[in-house]
């Protein structure tokens, strides 16, 4: 059996600006040790978006679940970047 998590936020504050970003991890076992992929882009914001492709962290055991933590950069865009660090829903 596979599962996935929901996951959005916002970037850090680079350049005079922040990005919102949200997704779903791709899909990986369930009830084994596990990370996710997550890919996508951040919404256009300041006259562009960020593309950004990472792994979670591997399953942490939370009350109802589990969840995986990310952390990461987006791809540069306009000469600058942003981070990204925040968690998956609980599964």
């Amino acid at each position: 059996m596979y599962h996935t998590h929901n996951y959005s936020g916002t970037t850090s504050f680079n350049d005079g600006h922040s990005h919102d970003y949200e997704g779903v991890t791709s899909p990986a076992p369930t009830g084994v040790p596990h990370i996710h992929n997550i890919v996508g882009y951040t919404d256009y914001a300041d006259g562009h978006r960020h593309y950004y492709a990472l792994q979670t962290s591997p399953d942490y055991h939370v009350p109802g679940g589990h969840i995986h933590y990310i952390s990461g950069m987006t791809y540069i865009t306009e000469t600058h970047y942003h981070f990204i660090k925040d968690r998956t829903s609980v599964d």
